[in-house]
């Protein structure tokens, strides 16, 4: 079977793509895959280090104001619809896989022009603007929870999870304090808060855990901070000018590379992160309580129902960004720790809503798609 997996722009895009294609290589080790990705996203740097054959079309986001780049905009959805449709035909997809943002819009929309069966993921509580669309034309709708079903139509809509690389959990030999050694300064058998706001970092949210370091390490929690590659020297300056020094357990880094993060997650007692979808399933494959800080400019306010969707099932607490204090933090996580037990039914029920199958059961479902 000959697959086409799209998705770009960010990591919440690109890496459950990559799932998928891991998936469908162990289901039918066989199948040929192209990605089509945008021309000057991420993805063409991501991508063909996995080895899956890249093809670059055009592209552009549409942004929420209209204005004159806006007919450019549309210009360059056209062509890559256009470049899209091109490519699929060459490759003779037998169907089409989008995982989000505009470059899997136009492939997708290209795979329904020309007869091919499509599969999207949605996999925000809220769905964004594209995957509302593309619903119409899709012959699968992938979700992650039960709730975002009623958003689109019911007969082709599946509750599957979001697909996660391999590799993405530690290994269960890894005990807690071993996985803490693998970073410095922090001590194996202390109280671990891990913190990422994203893979490209959250000012704010680093703001925040600044603030609170010095009552938090005063207290004995100790902290793996995921910073951000262009906010490390700032937050490492901000820190050195509390006074914490050698020797203080915690640990910034600009990013987390594949190695570290399961050692990061399997590392920590809690987690403090923003509302995406991928940073949550990740959480969630880990069994990890998370303290969930919305970005509140995300589409639809997105983030936020996804993190509300969690706090329901008792997995995690939402705390809007207005409303958390450096010292609402600090009070927080000391409450937590105190609370062995409630830490304990929040990793249950973490756990309970992940789905670590997700990459083979969407695998599974595309390749039983079948041609118009």
């Amino acid at each position: 079977m000959r697959i086409v997996v799209s998705g770009g722009g960010t990591g919440g895009h690109i890496f459950p793509a990559l799932a998928v294609c891991e998936g469908l290589r162990r289901r039918q080790p066989d199948c040929d895959l192209l990605y089509i990705g945008s021309i000057t996203g991420m993805e063409g740097e991501i991508v063909p280090k996995s080895g899956i054959p890249y093809q670059a079309v055009t592209a552009r986001k549409l942004r929420k104001l209209v204005s004159v780049s806006t007919i450019g905009v549309g210009l360059s959805l056209v062509k890559g619809f256009q470049e899209a449709r091109t490519y699929l035909r060459a490759f003779r997809a037998d169907a089409v896989v989008g995982t989000g943002g505009y470059v899997a819009g136009a492939a997708v929309l290209a795979g329904s022009s020309l007869r091919i069966p499509t599969v999207i993921l949605a996999p925000d509580s809220i769905p964004g603007r594209t995957n509302l669309m593309l619903a119409r034309f899709a012959q699968r709708i992938c979700v992650v929870f039960e709730e975002t079903v009623a958003r689109f139509p019911a007969a082709k809509t599946v509750v599957t999870g979001l697909p996660l690389r391999a590799g993405v959990v530690a290994p269960s030999r890894v005990d807690p304090g071993q996985a803490r050694c693998a970073f410095e300064g922090l001590a194996s058998n202390r109280f671990t808060v891990l913190v990422i706001g994203g893979s490209q970092g959250s000012r704010n949210v680093n703001e925040i855990i600044v603030k609170a370091l010095p009552e938090l390490l005063g207290v004995g929690i100790q902290v793996l901070h995921q910073t951000g590659p262009n906010n490390i020297e700032d937050v490492r300056s901000k820190v050195r000018a509390l006074g914490v020094g050698e020797g203080a357990t915690y640990c910034p880094v600009a990013f987390l590379d594949e190695r570290q993060v399961p050692l990061a997650y399997r590392a920590a007692d809690i987690m403090i992160c923003r509302g995406g979808i991928s940073t949550l399933s990740e959480v969630m494959a880990n069994s990890l309580p998370a303290i969930v800080v919305p970005l509140p400019t995300a589409y639809a306010d997105h983030q936020t129902a996804n993190a509300r969707a969690m706090e329901r099932q008792g997995a995690a607490l939402c705390r809007p960004e207005s409303d958390l204090s450096a010292d609402d933090l600090v009070k927080e996580l000391a409450g937590l720790r105190a609370n062995p037990a409630r830490l304990a039914d929040m990793a249950r029920a973490s756990r309970g809503m992940s789905r670590p199958n997700a990459a083979d059961s969407i695998a599974d479902l595309i390749l039983g798609l079948k041609k118009a």
